[in-house]
């Protein structure tokens, strides 16, 4: 199986800022971007969990919790999304990816 890591590069969008999360990956191999537009069904802000529900499904990312401090939920939001894979998973190393946020 291979480990792969998805970017939510949502930060710079849902605040409506420069883009400045998504020029700091500009230089890694990312593949697959695209962007998803959605609604905040919940919001976390002090610890910076936002879920937010697209035609897909439910996308829960975890944005800096400074960047949600002015959303809410019902707000219209866009995800911008890439994913870069990071080769073959190390059996020996533990996955460190943090749990899903409890509801």
């Amino acid at each position: 199986m291979r480990a792969v890591v998805i970017a939510a590069v949502a930060a710079a969008l849902i605040s409506g800022s420069s883009g400045s999360a998504l020029a700091q990956s500009s230089g890694d191999q990312m593949t697959g971007r695209h962007s998803m537009k959605g609604t905040v069904t919940s919001v976390d802000a002090k610890k910076g969990w936002v879920h937010v529900k697209t035609d897909t499904g439910t996308i829960i990312a975890h944005i800096p919790p400074s960047d949600l401090q002015t959303i809410k939920k019902g707000d219209m939001v866009t995800l911008d999304l890439a994913m870069k894979d990071n080769g073959p998973t190390n059996p020996k190393v533990k996955d460190t990816a943090p749990a899903s946020p409890k509801k």
